[in-house]
Parts: structure tokens; sequence; C-alpha cells
């Protein structure tokens, strides 16, 4: 019954960590694309493109992490401040589930390992369910 209500929590336990939003367990929220004009194309083998774009009313620039745009094409970029910045194809989308999942797996193995090598150590050794009758020696005659 134990080992029942164990399972049971855990699996509660992956359930909120897996559906909570991010936010709500501490992590920063991710930055959000904007539009951006590349001001000034380098070439790929030795620079990168600038990008121009408006944050808050005021213009900013900043090199883009990539190279081959032409001057005046429309990009889409994430800002993660720096100087520099990435396009927003480049950047991981959504929550990092998988993280989460190993770390509440691996919680969930050692849990399963500790309660087996505890049913492994202190179990009482249980007799048979249906104990042998001794034969009697027959008389020789």
């Amino acid at each position: 019954m134990f080992i029942l209500l164990v399972v049971g929590l855990v699996g509660i336990g992956v359930a909120l960590a897996l559906f909570l939003p991010a936010k709500v367990l501490g992590a920063e929220e991710p930055p959000r694309p904007v539009m951006a004009t590349v001001v000034e194309s380098g070439s790929c083998g030795s620079g990168m493109d600038t990008v121009e774009w408006d944050a808050d009313g005021q213009k900013k620039q900043a090199k883009l992490d990539g190279c081959g745009h032409t001057k005046g094409e429309t990009v889409e970029i994430v800002n993660t401040g720096g100087e520099m910045v990435s396009s927003a194809a480049a950047v991981p989308v959504g929550l990092p589930v998988g993280r989460r999942l190993t770390a509440l797996l691996l919680c969930m193995a050692a849990l399963a390992g500790g309660f087996y090598a505890f049913l492994f150590r202190y179990a009482p050794l249980r007799a048979p369910a249906v104990l042998p009758t001794p034969r009697r020696a027959e008389p020789a005659s």
C-alpha cells in the first residue's frame, strides 16, 4: 500500500511540474522576437550583419549572429541583452520540459531503488505457503 502512495504522489508531482507555467517555478520569461532591418550586410567569410530595430521609441543597432542578408531586408531577431542579437529562428522555443522531466524521472528511479533496497534488507523471510510433510521411514519387511 505504501508503494502505491509513493508512486501516486510522485505521479502528481510530475504532472504539476510539467504543466505549471515556468514563471511560477521561478524561470525568467523568454525574450520576445522583434522585427529588425539589416543596416549593413557582412560577408559570411569575414563578418556579421548589423541590424537596427525600434526598442521603446529608441532606435538600437547591434551585430546579428548571422550573415548573408541583404541591406534593407527585414529579419526577426531576439535581443538577449548583449552586444549581439540572434535570429529568432535560432533560439529554442517553449519550456525546457526535457530537463524537468529528466530530473523528476531520476528522482523517481532513486525512490524506487531505495524502496527495493529497503524491501530486500528489512523484509521478513517468508515461509513457503505449503510446507512439505516429512516422509516417514517405512519399516523394512
